[in-house]
């Protein structure tokens, strides 16, 4: 898809050296792929300057990222298409909300809340890689170096920082805080070999892929920021890290849902194939509400308002159903409606 041209008076445009194929449009794509990093940048700068972490969760959790867990039932549990091709497998809920209260009352409520942060943050990395490879699709890159050089570099920026984190935070593991000697000079390595790359296509003449060089500098920065901060609160800076690092997250995983569904559910005949899927897809605030609404009944008010440990670690198994279903409703080779919806083909 060809970078949108000029628009109205007052209406910002990229210049036009940032022209490339981008995913919805380079308006759009600038706003909500790469630009909602800012919002991740600003709750960082709020708790920063002594801002109450409380009315920040809350925005988090409640309006942006709970409904982004939700989200995932549009076009899984509500699509008949969708639930006969997922059968039993959307019944997983129940047994990984069961994980959580098992370990908590078998006394290792601890290490299943820092697995349960670990899932949620690989989770979060993939997403990062699946719209690098989006953009690669999008501007035909299909350079082996490139594939192995960015799927590194981003590996590293999001995991190396992660470790730091753990390792900084808990005392048990202080033993391997030598290996940070390590993997830091290694990573520096990894960077300049990733900027290198860069430089050297850009004195070739070599064409450049804008869209996902923009999601490197605006992702990398901001979850080494994250962690680092949250590094200083201890094991419960994490949270910090969580509202700064999933609201860029969840606000980038909205869009590129009400894209697909607009696009999928849209069509002619859509009703009749995938059921409520479609009515939903027809008002975007009735997107809006589906996953505030069910997020509120099903995570805010048990695991917030109730509380208690085994209750709050039953609810992550609602996180974990989506991080699987994730897994296996966006594979773009496989599922070429899915590709035809993100307009791949």
């Amino acid at each position: 898809m060809a970078s949108a041209s000029i628009g109205a008076p007052g209406v910002w445009r990229a210049p036009s050296r940032l022209h490339a194929s981008w995913i919805i449009s380079q308006q759009e794509d600038l706003t909500w792929f790469l630009g909602s990093s800012l919002v991740g940048y600003l709750a960082l700068a709020l708790m920063m300057a002594g801002t109450p972490v409380a009315p920040i969760q809350f925005v988090w959790f409640f309006l942006v990222d709970g409904p982004h867990v939700f989200a995932t039932i549009t076009r899984t549990h509500l699509d008949s298409a969708e639930r006969s091709k997922l059968g039993m497998f959307l019944w997983v809920t129940v047994p990984l909300m069961l994980i959580g209260p098992a370990s908590v009352l078998a006394g290792y409520g601890s290490v299943f809340f820092l697995l349960a942060v670990c899932w949620q943050q690989y989770h979060i990395v993939k997403q990062h890689l699946g719209f690098v490879m989006l953009y690669k699709a999008k501007n035909r890159e299909k350079s082996r170096t490139d594939l192995l050089v960015d799927r590194a570099f981003l590996l590293a920026s999001l995991f190396v920082p992660l470790a730091y984190f753990v390792i900084r935070t808990r005392p048990q593991l202080s033993f391997l805080s030598d290996l940070t000697w390590i993997i830091l000079p290694q990573y520096a390595l990894l960077t300049t070999l990733w900027i290198g790359r860069q430089l050297q296509k850009l004195r070739r003449h070599s064409q450049m892929n804008w869209p996902k060089i923009g999601l490197f500098l605006v992702v990398v920065p901001l979850q080494w920021f994250a962690l680092v901060h949250a590094a200083s609160f201890g094991p419960d800076g994490i949270i910090r890290a969580g509202i700064v690092l999933g609201l860029f997250h969840s606000l980038q995983y909205h869009r590129l849902m009400w894209f697909h569904n607009r696009n999928r559910y849209g069509q002619e005949g859509a009703e009749e194939k995938h059921g409520l899927a479609a009515r939903c897809a027809s008002n975007v605030w009735l997107y809006v509400a589906i996953g505030v609404v069910l997020n509120a009944v099903f995570c805010f008010v048990p695991g917030t308002l109730i509380g208690g440990p085994a209750l709050q670690a039953a609810v992550w198994g609602i996180s974990f159903t989506h991080y699987l279903l994730d897994g296996r409703i966006w594979s773009v080779r496989n599922d070429h409606e899915l590709a035809e919806a993100l307009h791949l083909r």
